[in-house]
């Protein structure tokens, strides 16, 4: 069984189409056996958030094997929409307007009113009517970890300080330790995540690094993992 973990793609569309191309016409991929696994940061900054979810939920309904991830982006949103949070001045200094382009709406028409309880309420609504219920369910069902063997997936990484049964949400989601980063950093498992975009990928004993910052780079990273050796394939689109 194969492992195919895929990087932050933030509305990526094109990058994603010819990354899940290179998969799945890949020499090693076992439609039956094999499992692609997004490690979250699927919407704001590029342009086509709702047609990322759109195209991840094609492949799982023409039943690819995977399993998704949430990224602090897409934490954003589901803050927003189920928890009812009034974040969006926060959420804009992440790219949250062109996840709303992506789903017709122009923040600025709404926010031009204020911040208040009411005007936000009425931009959540909006949006709620936007969504299909399969986008929302998407949301929804976000896992924050998936574990084997011999790794970790997880959006942002761990706290080097903690044992991996107590590492936490915020770990999980947003972490950036500095331990973290360093070569000598050593783990129960190797951890695989995004998060912090890299110019090279990070290819660590421990620790495997695949954000490529595609919005600004325009590439999209997967490595592909087994817990049958120690190989590391890497594909880009």
């Amino acid at each position: 069984m194969n492992f195919f973990a895929i990087g932050d793609i933030h509305g990526c569309l094109n990058e994603l189409t010819l990354l899940h191309k290179k998969i799945l016409t890949y020499d090693k991929f076992d439609v039956k056996k094999d499992l692609l696994i997004y490690l979250g940061d699927y919407i704001d900054r590029g342009k086509n958030s709702k047609e990322v979810i759109n195209q991840i939920l094609k492949l799982k309904n023409n039943n690819i094997k995977m399993i998704n991830l949430m990224g602090n982006h897409d934490e954003f949103m589901i803050d927003f929409i189920f928890n009812k949070n009034n974040n969006i001045k926060n959420w804009l200094n992440f790219g949250a307007d062109q996840t709303f382009k992506s789903y017709d709406i122009e923040i600025v028409e709404f926010i031009k009113e204020g911040f208040e309880d009411n005007v936000i309420n009425k931009l959540r609504e909006h949006l709620l009517s936007k969504m299909e219920d399969s986008h929302i369910n998407f949301f929804k069902t976000l896992d924050f970890t998936y574990s084997t063997k011999n790794y970790l997936f997880v959006h942002a990484g761990i706290d080097p300080n903690k044992k991996l049964l107590d590492q936490v949400k915020k770990d999980y989601l947003w972490t950036r330790s500095s331990e973290f980063f360093k070569k000598n950093f050593k783990a129960e498992k190797i951890i695989v995540h995004g998060h912090t975009p890299e110019e090279k990928i990070t290819n660590d004993p421990y620790r495997i690094n695949i954000d490529s910052g595609c919005y600004f780079s325009g590439k999209l990273t997967c490595v592909c993992l087994t817990d049958n050796d120690d190989s590391r394939i890497f594909l880009n689109n």
